[in-house]
Parts: C-alpha cells; sequence; structure tokens
C-alpha cells in the first residue's frame, strides 16, 4: 500500500533547478534514506512531502490526497536546533503552552527520550543529539503523543 508517491516532481528558485523529474513510492512500513550531494535536493524532497514548499511541476500525494498544504501527518525534525536559548529544555517543549496536561506530557517525552535528567538545562549545556530531541514540543504544542522520539 502506498504512503507517500512523488510522481514526476521538479523544484526551481529562481533559475536553479534543484530537482528534475523526481519519482519515489514509499510503501507503508518501508524504511527509506535520501542519499546524495549537498544541494542536491534531499531537503527540499522531503519539505515537500511535509507540506512545507510546493513542487514547481509534479505531485506529491499521501495515501490518495495531494499535498497542497502543511501535511498534518507528517513529522519534521530540521538540520539544526530550533531550541530557544534563554529556556530549559522542558520550556522549550512546552513553548506556548502551560497547563498540568502538557506538563504531564513534557514529563512523559523527557522519560521516552531518556532525557528527564536534561529537564531543567539550557540549550548550551546540551549534546547535538540532545539538542535535536529538545527542541520545541510541536508534537506536545501539536498534536499528543506526536513528538520524535
Amino acid at each position: 500500500m502506498k504512503l507517500v508517491d512523488v510522481n514526476q516532481v521538479s523544484k526551481q528558485f529562481g533559475t536553479k533547478l534543484v530537482l528534475s523529474q523526481v519519482n519515489l513510492t514509499i510503501e507503508r512500513g518501508e524504511f527509506v534514506a535520501l542519499v546524495g550531494m549537498s544541494g542536491g535536493g534531499k531537503s527540499t524532497l522531503l519539505r515537500m512531502i511535509a507540506g512545507l514548499d510546493q513542487p514547481t511541476s509534479g505531485t506529491v500525494t499521501q495515501g490518495n490526497t495531494q499535498i497542497t498544504g502543511i501535511n498534518q501527518q507528517a513529522r519534521v525534525m530540521f538540520q539544526d536546533d530550533r531550541l530557544l536559548p534563554w529556556m530549559t529544555v522542558k520550556d522549550n517543549l512546552s513553548f506556548g503552552t502551560h497547563s498540568a496536561e502538557i506538563d504531564a506530557q513534557v514529563k512523559e517525552l523527557l522519560a521516552r527520550t531518556e532525557l528527564a535528567d536534561q529537564a531543567d538545562k539550557y540549550p548550551n549545556a546540551l549534546s547535538g543529539g540532545a539538542k535535536a530531541t529538545g527542541g520545541p514540543g510541536p508534537g506536545i504544542n501539536g498534536q499528543a503523543g506526536t513528538a520524535p522520539a
């Protein structure tokens, strides 16, 4: 069963052609790695699957639905951390919301990602991996239980 289908996708930024007639099918349950040289369009393709960018031509579909805006089924972990340096890990995860329910979700997420002992640390005290995991909580603020693990 097709999960994602990229059909004849091209992407151009100004006069620079980044992707040219790319075809890719990802079946449900498959593990896929995009490998290529820097500037080859890997992140651009992932951004189109997530609905953060639109193809210049071609289509990207998930299931039977063409992705024309934000893909609510996709989650993005950016290449660089998005931590606010003046906030602790737990404050970054709950950014913009404060309630007992959110605090419980943050605590559970920190335990799941083995960062419970890092909760009160600031970004400058974290490893690169901890920074990538401890960023602002799209899974907590967007939809509980969908944050990266």
